[in-house]
Parts: structure tokens; sequence; C-alpha cells
């Protein structure tokens, strides 16, 4: 498969790609300052993700002119805010039933529960990071978030914490 050469793009239509980096950068920090391990698969994309593996991905669902949540129901100035809606998705392994039939022993599902418990926690925590994207407003806030983490039952062996982030981008 050939991808795209944009060596030659300008640095200003960078922007985005550039924020989803700083995204996923500031939810590995926050992890680091948690101790908290992630999976060493890290990237981004957009849309969600593919779980074909241990992995921890950002991805972009939506992006619109506007603040963070804001309805949009009459025209907005080009010169408005844009903010977007990204996901961040860690997917870990998960005990599994094995090959005998035999379902995973409770010990083990909740110690895999424990992880996605912290995982959800840490998250949620690492949206104090995102609040500061955009201008340079007084208080040193930005425009503030929308933020939802939420975690999908256990399939093919993967467990999935999502936060669902919506914010400005500057």
């Amino acid at each position: 498969m050939a991808i795209t050469d944009i060596s030659g793009v300008s640095d200003d239509a960078r922007n985005l790609a550039n924020f989803m980096q700083e995204i996923l950068d500031k939810v590995i920090s926050t992890f680091g300052e948690y101790s908290m391990p992630l999976p060493t698969r890290r990237y981004y994309t957009f849309g969600p993700p593919a779980i074909d593996g241990e992995q921890t991905v950002v991805s972009l669902l939506q992006m619109y002119i506007g603040a963070p949540g804001d309805e949009a129901t009459e025209p907005r100035r080009t010169e408005d805010p844009r903010s977007g809606t990204f996901l961040v998705t860690i997917a870990r392994e998960v005990p599994i039933t094995q090959p005998n039939g035999n379902p995973p022993k409770a010990d083990d599902i909740q110690k895999a529960s424990e992880v996605s418990a912290l995982d959800a926690w840490i998250l949620m925590e690492s949206t104090r990071a995102f609040d500061s994207s955009w201008g340079n407003l007084p208080n040193g806030l930005g425009l503030g978030v929308i933020a939802t983490v939420d975690v999908d039952p256990p399939e093919g062996g993967f467990q999935l914490t999502r936060m669902t982030i919506t914010m400005a981008i500057p």
C-alpha cells in the first residue's frame, strides 16, 4: 500500500494532526504520573479503531465550528473556535473461556476489572490537561471540555475503556 506523500504540505495544515499527537502525549503523561502502564502500541487515527491487539488510540469522531458542546442552531463565523470530539480508547486483554470450555476464574476477571477501573479513573483525570488547549484566557483555562468514560463488555479477548472528549482545537 502506498501512503500519500505529504512532505510538502504547509505546516499550518498540520494543526489537527499535531493536536491529536498532543492528546495522545497528554494521556501517556497522565498515566505516567500514576505509574500506570499503557499498552505500547500507541497511535492516532480517524473513526473508532480496529481492535486487533492491546493498544492506546486517539481517534477523531467529529470537528465543528463553535465552542465545545455548542448546539450550532445558527451560522457561526469562521473565526470562532473549532472544536472536536475525540475518542481515547485503551484496549487490554482480558481472561476468556478456556479451550476446554471452562470459564475464566472469578479472581482473574476481578483483576482484569481492576485494571479497567484504573484506566477509567485515570482517563477522566486526564481531562485536566485538556482544558487549557485554546486561547489565552485570563484564568489560564480554556473553553471547557465535555467528557464521558465508558467500558464495553469484553469481546474477542479484549476489554475497551474509552473516553469521549469534546474540546476546543487550538
